[in-house]
């Protein structure tokens, strides 16, 4: 699973909105969409929107 797919998966099941934990992790709304269709992010940016969200994700095989 990619990780924006990952990101909106936790996000769904935790019942979030997008603007919800946009102001969480300190991104813009706009921007957390276009990573969860798939567009790039920094490891630094997944990193604060996944600890928003309490998760974790493993790169890698």
């Amino acid at each position: 699973m990619k990780v924006g797919e990952y990101l909106k998966e936790q996000r769904e099941q935790q019942g979030l909105s997008h603007a919800k934990l946009a102001k969480a992790a300190g991104v813009s709304k706009r921007s957390l969409i276009y990573w969860e269709q798939g567009r790039d992010m920094s490891v630094e940016v997944a990193d604060k929107v996944l600890k928003a969200l309490g998760a974790t994700y493993k790169i890698g095989a």
